[in-house]
C-alpha cells in the first residue's frame, strides 16, 4: 500500500492485522518469552509498516503479552511457575463468579449455544492428531469455554475471562511434549461441565472448573515451559 493512499481506516486495519499476527505468534510460542521485539525485524517479518507494528505492540502490553521498557523497546512477556500458579488461582476465582452469574441469568439461548459448542468440540476426532485437527480442536475448545460464560451478561467479566484464557493458552503451548504422557479424559471433563451447567448446579460446576484448570496447570508444570522456542505441534491438554 502506497503511503499516499493510507487512510485512517486502512491504518486501523493494518494495526489490527499486526496485532492479530503478533498475538498469535506470542500465544503459540513462535515468539519466545523475553524475546526482544525489534520494530525493523517485525516489519520485515509481517510486511507491515513500523507505525502499525508499534501501535499493535502497545495494545499487546495492555493484555500482558508484551512488556515495554523505557529506552529499551518491547519484549515478549516472560513466564514463570509463580505467575502460572497465580494466573490459575485468579482464573478459577473469576470464572467461578462468572459461572454462578451465568447459571442465575442464562436463558434458553445460552443453553442452546452451550449444547451446540459442546457438540462441535466432542465431534472432533483426536485419536490421530494432526495440525488440522489440533487447530480445529483449539477453536472449538475456546468456543466451549466461552459459551459456558456467555450467560453471565457482564461484558467486563467476559473480557477478563478471555484475557485469562489467552494467558493460559500461551503457557499450554509453551509446555513441552512430555506433558502428553499424563493420562486424562478431557472429553469427560467437558461433558460433566456441560451437564452441570444445563442442570443449573452451580456448586458442582464450580468444583469441576477448578479441578479442570488445576489439572491443566499440573500438566503444564510437568511438561515445562521455560524455553518456549519449540512448541509441540500436536498437543491437547484441556
Amino acid at each position: 500500500m502506497d503511503i499516499a493512499t493510507v487512510t485512517p481506516s486502512s491504518s486501523r486495519s493494518l494495526t489490527s492485522l499486526a496485532f492479530e499476527r503478533l498475538r498469535e505468534d506470542i500465544l503459540s510460542g513462535r515468539l519466545a518469552p523475553s524475546e526482544r521485539l525489534r520494530i525493523q525485524a517485525l516489519t520485515e517479518r509481517y510486511q507491515i509498516g513500523a507505525t502499525a507494528i508499534r501501535e499493535a505492540l502497545s495494545r499487546l502490553t495492555t493484555d500482558g503479552l508484551v512488556d515495554a521498557e523505557d529506552q529499551r523497546g518491547f519484549t515478549v512477556a516472560s513466564v514463570s511457575r509463580e505467575e502460572l500458579l497465580d494466573l490459575t488461582q485468579t482464573r478459577i476465582q473469576i470464572e467461578q463468579m462468572a459461572l454462578r452469574m451465568a447459571i442465575a441469568r442464562g436463558d434458553v439461548e445460552w443453553e442452546s449455544r452451550l449444547l451446540s459448542s459442546f457438540h462441535r468440540l466432542s465431534r472432533i476426532d483426536v485419536r490421530h492428531v494432526t495440525a488440522e485437527t489440533l487447530a480445529a480442536w483449539k477453536t472449538a475448545h475456546r468456543q466451549f469455554h466461552d459459551a459456558l460464560l456467555l450467560g453471565c451478561g457482564s461484558p467486563w467479566t467476559l473480557r477478563l475471562c478471555r484475557l485469562l484464557y489467552d494467558q493460559t493458552e500461551r503457557y499450554r503451548n509453551l509446555s513441552e511434549r512430555g506433558a502428553r504422557k499424563r493420562k486424562r479424559d478431557v472429553g469427560k471433563e467437558h461433558r460433566e461441565m456441560m451437564e452441570a451447567a444445563i442442570a443449573r448446579d452451580a456448586d458442582r460446576l464450580c468444583r469441576l472448573i477448578e479441578a479442570h484448570f488445576r489439572e491443566t496447570t499440573n500438566i503444564i508444570l510437568d511438561g515445562g515451559f521455560a524455553d518456549g522456542r519449540t512448541p509441540a505441534a500436536t498437543r491437547r491438554v484441556g
